[in-house]
């Protein structure tokens, strides 16, 4: 498990206006592949064992969430996964700043799906 304050993952999570249950829209396959579902974890206070407590709440099933006006917390089978799931989060975090009030592309609900079933 990973912990960072990269700037673009911690951009996003303090958006106002972000899906707190999917943060990251299915913009590339490979955010759906290594990071997987996002989801916002209210904001606690910085060292706030509650925040674990709040990750702990979500039962595993996301393997990254983003703490609200803090930054990214991604896990993986080893430390590397979850830092390339990191890095992941962080680049797709960048394109969807970057294409923030343009008309995008997502990748469709059967894409996902197959994306999902293949690499799942």
């Amino acid at each position: 498990m990973v912990h960072l304050h990269s700037t673009y993952a911690t951009a996003l999570s303090c958006l106002a206006d972000i899906d707190a249950e999917d943060c990251v829209p299915p913009l590339t396959p490979y955010a759906i592949m290594r990071v997987g579902q996002v989801r916002l974890v209210p904001y606690v206070r910085p060292g706030d064992a509650k925040a674990g407590d709040l990750i702990r709440a979500l039962g595993g099933c996301h393997s990254a969430v983003l703490l609200a006006n803090h930054g990214p917390v991604v896990a993986g089978k080893d430390i590397a996964s979850a830092v390339y799931a990191a890095e992941e989060l962080e680049e797709t975090a960048k394109l969807l700043l970057f294409l923030r009030g343009m008309r995008t592309r997502l990748l469709t609900v059967e894409q996902v799906n197959e994306l999902k079933s293949v690499f799942g």
